[in-house]
């Protein structure tokens, strides 16, 4: 008899199922702690990106005077957007530097990735350029010390974005390469209109088709461009570009690593002079690459810094 109870409670379990019933089963509860996870190396924190309200540039074929406004106190970014002659909206942000009248520095991303790329990978490479006096003590080393600390009085602007179809940006990934140039010309003409810049002193720093775009869309107000790992992916020869811009003593830097696919033969299309020069590497690096601290060139930060300085003299 002792086992009839727990019996007839099966037995009534059973007879409600079979009649359509619900038997209440209560839930598992793992009251265990959650497993460890390895913790994720430590890099330079962002700036808050969303703590200023988006400023949006009309399209147009001229750029129009860059926007005047007091002095940033800061070095946050403002989001900013603009359109393409052909109707895109893209988007991006603009890092400021800390004197009026400073260059501006455009960022071009490579395919599939981002803008997000040069504030995830690059361990500080966006604030490095913008040179933010520090808040007592020595400049922050950038790249965990890989570039160099910069003179005080050297600051610079700094504006990324995404190309259409990808990252924050409308529209479709291209079907024609070159719509990337459309975008990128969109861009330089955009980045002339930003809060305090000199309009006048623009150079681009791209990756893979972002190294295409920013030497095939260099025009005008564009003082020069360097390029990590072209391949003239975008439907205009390399060599072409580029050499309109030497012809105008625009400098142009083309970098590569040996084992590269097409990037050796790309930037070797021209041979090296006054306002042409190649950078070699050994190895397979790909555009961001190169901006990873822990395989990045010894020469990469100044090689950079003379080129800036070279085209904005």
């Amino acid at each position: 008899m002792t086992n009839f109870a727990p019996r007839l409670v099966l037995v009534l379990a059973l007879l409600l199922a079979a009649c359509g019933g619900q038997v209440d089963v209560a839930p598992t509860v793992d009251a265990s702690p959650p497993a460890s996870r390895t913790p994720l190396p430590t890099v330079t924190p962002l700036p808050q990106r969303t703590s200023r309200p988006t400023v949006t540039i009309p399209p147009t074929s001229t750029a129009p005077p860059p926007i005047e406004a007091p002095a940033f106190t800061d070095p946050s970014p403002l989001r900013i957007s603009f359109q393409t002659p052909d109707g895109i909206l893209l988007r991006g942000y603009f890092y400021p530097a800390y004197r009026k009248n400073a260059p501006v520095v455009v960022l071009m991303h490579q395919f599939q990735g981002s803008q997000e790329l040069w504030h995830s990978e690059d361990a500080g490479f966006i604030a490095w350029l913008q040179n933010w006096p520090p808040a007592g003590g020595p400049p922050t080393p950038s790249a965990l010390g890989m570039l160099p600390p910069l003179d005080p009085n050297t600051t610079y602007n700094v504006m990324t974005f995404d190309f259409r179809g990808h990252g924050e940006s409308g529209g479709e990934k291209p079907q024609d390469s070159s719509q990337y140039i459309v975008d990128a010309r969109a861009a330089y003409q955009a980045a002339a209109t930003l809060p305090n810049v000199d309009p006048q002193r623009i150079v681009g720093i791209g990756t893979s088709i972002g190294a295409d775009a920013v030497v095939n869309a260099c025009e005008a107000n564009c003082r020069g461009a360097f390029s990590v790992s072209p391949g003239s992916y975008l439907g205009s020869d390399y060599s072409q570009s580029a050499s309109l811009l030497i012809d105008q003593q625009k400098p142009v830097r083309c970098m590569y690593a040996v084992n590269d696919g097409p990037s050796p033969a790309t930037c070797w299309s021209l041979a090296p002079g006054t306002y042409y020069k190649i950078f070699a590497y050994p190895g397979i690096k790909h555009g961001m690459t190169f901006f990873v601290p822990r395989k990045m060139e010894s020469d990469f930060g100044v090689n950079i810094i003379e080129f800036i300085e070279e085209a904005t003299k």
